[in-house]
């Protein structure tokens, strides 16, 4: 069995985007937190592109981010970047301190979305009682978690990890050479199907600590823009899909 970068070096050399009726492809990220959104965005852009999904938990991602690097996407709609977070905070997703670069070196337009920053992944669940350095250091148990079974459980990001995050972001961000090509796509009502209102990570006060530091670092020249909704709405896909082309333009 292949290890796991092995495993990464064989998908981008086997991947070739298919070229329905000479349609160019895009690369998206996404997950089960909003896999909704993501079908919205695919059913709007589906006559004019090819849209390429990558599972956001680890290999898939990366595997994006090195064909991303290969020239085979015309853009890259990164929804769900909780990788870098995850590195940030020592969660289990965790794929390093270059998760965004793909977006930012590619030279196409990078449209990103917080999904992902609004938790930290966990489990299993018997770390909670095993003195675990990641639940003690940032007391998990004190926090709204979701268990989704013994190994998967997220845990609510809180509001200085969340300006942290968002700091970090803006310092990726703001290295790309021409920043009209990158756009944050903020959906207000939850950046997940878990921090959406009566969900169980929601909490719009992190969310919004997260937005306002955004705005206070990111530079002036990258669009963020608000929907008023959460991430698995068609007021998102659409929000998007505007985004995609004034980058484009």
């Amino acid at each position: 069995m292949m290890n796991g970068a092995g495993s990464i070096c064989g998908m981008v050399e086997a991947f070739r985007p298919a070229q329905k009726e000479g349609k160019p492809s895009i690369a998206m990220t996404e997950w089960g937190y909003n896999d909704t959104g993501a079908y919205y965005i695919r059913t709007l852009l589906e006559e004019k592109y090819d849209v390429v999904s990558f599972h956001a938990t680890g290999i898939g991602e990366k595997a994006a981010a090195e064909l991303m690097d290969q020239d085979l996407f015309e853009a890259f709609i990164d929804l769900a970047p909780g990788g870098f977070s995850e590195y940030l905070m020592g969660g289990n997703r965790a794929t390093g301190p270059d998760r965004l670069d793909a977006g930012l070196k590619s030279g196409k337009p990078y449209i990103l979305s917080p999904s992902g920053f609004d938790m930290i992944g966990c489990g299993p669940i018997q770390r909670k009682d095993q003195r675990d350095a990641l639940w003690t250091s940032r007391k998990i148990s004190d926090r709204k978690f979701f268990i989704q079974d013994a190994f998967r459980v997220q845990a609510r990001t809180n509001p200085e990890e969340m300006k942290l995050i968002a700091r970090e972001t803006a310092k990726k961000l703001n290295e790309h050479p021409d920043k009209k090509l990158v756009k944050v796509i903020i959906p207000l009502k939850g950046f997940s199907s878990l921090s959406a209102q009566n969900g169980p990570l929601y909490d719009p006060d992190s969310d919004k600590t997260f937005i306002e530091e955004l705005e206070k670092y990111l530079d002036s020249k990258i669009e963020i823009i608000k929907v008023d909704n959460h991430i698995n709405t068609r007021d998102f896909a659409r929000a998007v899909i505007d985004a995609l082309k004034r980058a484009s333009a």
